[in-house]
């Protein structure tokens, strides 16, 4: 049975959410969400000001399985 866990976290004016705050969406941790930053899994990175945010739409809709957290590979 899938129980739907309450989290706590700062959603910036923009729609932005910090990598502390997308992780704990994603229930995975800072270093996770950066690890899946370089292999370009998970949300699209924003930065600013050499920090990295996530557009919290995008975030939310991984973390409710409605988008695919590692992206399908290519047929080249």
């Amino acid at each position: 049975m899938d129980e739907e866990q309450r989290v706590k976290i700062r959603i910036l004016p923009d729609n932005r959410v910090s990598r502390v705050d997308g992780g704990k969406m994603l229930n995975r941790t800072p270093k996770t969400m950066a690890d899946w930053k370089t292999k370009g899994w998970g949300p699209r990175p924003i930065m600013v000001g050499g920090r990295v945010f996530y557009d919290y739409h995008e975030t939310l809709s991984m973390a409710r399985g409605e988008k695919p957290i590692v992206p399908k590979e290519r047929d080249w």
